[in-house]
């Protein structure tokens, strides 16, 4: 995915973990195909190396849900952008990413979604002792494996109390675009992060 740069800001503000000065915020503001313009910035501590990852959708700014409904190897390809604040939930395999404290934002494709919640259930997998947990637990590895391999039909809702996050359709007529009342924003966890006396970098 190429992206065109709009511009580049180094930035300082105290670690929210340390509290340290020595912390870099970079920002930029691109264009995604097919995507408004989406400032991206990454939070880098130099003393405890504490990293933060975000997304802010500049045109959408009002509470929102995605639903895309995949249906082939293709519609696997459509691409996630899920800031901190965004909420993913695949219905048919049960499977939730909710934002926490130190939750990041990422694009990814819905492939590369399925993979990374399989990964992780291989972790719990490894850490598992119970004969009912393996089994359960390696039920749903396989379980992920056929959607991954056979691209089964499947559902991917996002949603963003902040309107944050978004979806880039492989096919726009897949994709449902809804509106979320305040009461249905307010239900959402929030892993939102306020940096306080963000001064620009000044030039040795």
């Amino acid at each position: 995915m190429t992206t065109e740069d709009f511009n580049f800001e180094t930035l300082t503000a105290p670690c929210p973990v340390c509290r340290s000065d020595n912390t870099k915020v970079t920002q930029k503001i691109v264009n995604l195909p097919h995507f408004p313009q989406l400032w991206l910035f990454n939070l880098l501590c130099n003393d405890c190396n504490y990293k933060h990852n975000d997304f802010l959708n500049l045109s959408v700014k009002e509470p929102i849900k995605y639903i895309y409904h995949a249906e082939n190897k293709d519609d696997y390809t459509t691409k996630i952008v899920r800031a901190a604040n965004g909420t993913l939930r695949f219905p048919q395999i049960g499977a939730i990413i909710e934002p926490g404290p130190s939750a990041n934002g990422f694009i990814s494709n819905i492939e590369g979604i399925l993979r990374d919640i399989q990964q992780k259930a291989q972790h719990l997998l490894r850490d598992a002792t119970k004969k009912e947990e393996i089994k359960r637990i390696g039920n749903y590895i396989k379980l992920l494996d056929e959607y991954i391999e056979q691209n089964h039909p499947i559902d991917i809702v996002v949603e963003d109390p902040f309107g944050n996050s978004s979806i880039i359709p492989f096919d726009p007529d897949k994709l449902e675009t809804i509106q979320l009342t305040k009461e249905e924003a307010e239900k959402l966890k929030t892993g939102f992060m306020v940096f306080e006396d963000v001064k620009q970098k000044e030039d040795d």
